[in-house]
């Protein structure tokens, strides 16, 4: 099989609207999408109160969206219901497990893109992980304070990874 080109989330508007952020993402999906016309998509994302507050799923909004630029149904895999970085890559295993996948292009903005590097290739080592970061078009300072997130939220993600790493004990 060729490539899973995995959409990573951002938030949407209470009115089920994608945000600048979710819609540079689905654009930067698309363009790779158009370079990889038989890749597989993955669109991550659930509910919840920080990011989609809405009835329709987040990865549903994206995968919609992708569809009225061009993108045919039959090209996209289950969503992830996912609610953070670190379940994007726990809840997308199985489906990229069931595909067969052996490598996958994630997406996601350029603040965001290493953390979910970094988790994607701890969680799923056996998958041969690329990026494409899409540009989010904010104001500096807004992007500024996306980026002081990331570096707090990686921190989080090195916990998750080593607690991954540690034998379960029950």
């Amino acid at each position: 099989m060729s490539s899973v080109i995995i959409l990573l989330g951002a938030p949407n508007n209470s009115d089920g609207s994608l945000t600048a952020i979710a819609k540079s993402r689905c654009d930067k999906a698309y363009q790779v999408f158009l370079q990889q016309p038989y890749s597989k998509l993955l669109c991550t994302g659930g509910f919840g109160a920080h990011f989609n507050t809405t009835n329709t799923a987040h990865g549903d909004l994206t995968k919609a969206y992708l569809i009225k630029l061009g993108v045919p149904e039959n090209a996209f895999l289950p969503v992830a219901l996912s609610r953070f970085t670190f379940e994007d890559a726990t809840l997308a295993e199985l489906t990229l497990a069931s595909a067969e996948a052996k490598k996958a292009i994630l997406v996601s903005s350029e603040f965001h893109i290493a953390r979910v590097y970094y988790v994607f290739s701890h969680v799923l080592p056996h998958i041969e992980f690329s990026c494409e970061a899409a540009i989010t078009p904010l104001p500096e300072a807004e992007l500024e304070q996306l980026v002081a997130h990331e570096k707090h939220a990686m921190e989080r993600e090195r916990s998750n990874v080593e607690k991954l790493k540690s034998p379960h004990t029950h």
